[in-house]
């Protein structure tokens, strides 16, 4: 037997959303990734004169590695990169993005429950009742 450890790769389903008048394809956010965002979003607006430099960093770091976890393509990464660097998007800029691929999932899981609602519904016949 080896010890060897296999990793195996996420399979998570994608969808395009527009983000800033872009097209980017993201990767469905797992559960966790939703917690620390918020977490993060909470600390970052409730921030007050005690926060450090590298406290702040280090929160700018962990919004930005869950941004590009979600990001399906690298393409998509160095824009953002560019974008940044440029200064024509901040972070505050992007504090949307996880809600907007959140979002474009929510739309496919109503949708679907809908149709297996619509299916296992049995069919209701029209009739009158007398009196």
């Amino acid at each position: 037997m080896s010890d060897e450890t296999t990793v195996v790769a996420e399979d998570r389903p994608e969808r395009e959303i527009e983000f800033m008048g872009r097209k980017i394809w993201v990767k469905f956010p797992r559960p966790e990734q939703i917690l620390v965002w918020k977490r993060i979003l909470v600390q970052l607006q409730s921030a007050n004169d005690g926060w450090n430099g590298e406290q702040v960093l280090a929160a700018l770091e962990r919004t930005r590695r869950i941004i590009d976890s979600v990001m399906a393509n690298q393409v998509d990464k160095d824009w953002l990169d560019d974008q940044m660097l440029d200064g024509t998007v901040t972070l505050a800029d992007t504090a949307p993005f996880v809600t907007l691929a959140v979002q474009a999932f929510a739309d496919d899981d109503n949708r679907e429950s809908r149709r297996a609602a619509t299916k296992k519904a049995p069919a209701k016949k029209a009739s009158r009742k007398h009196a």
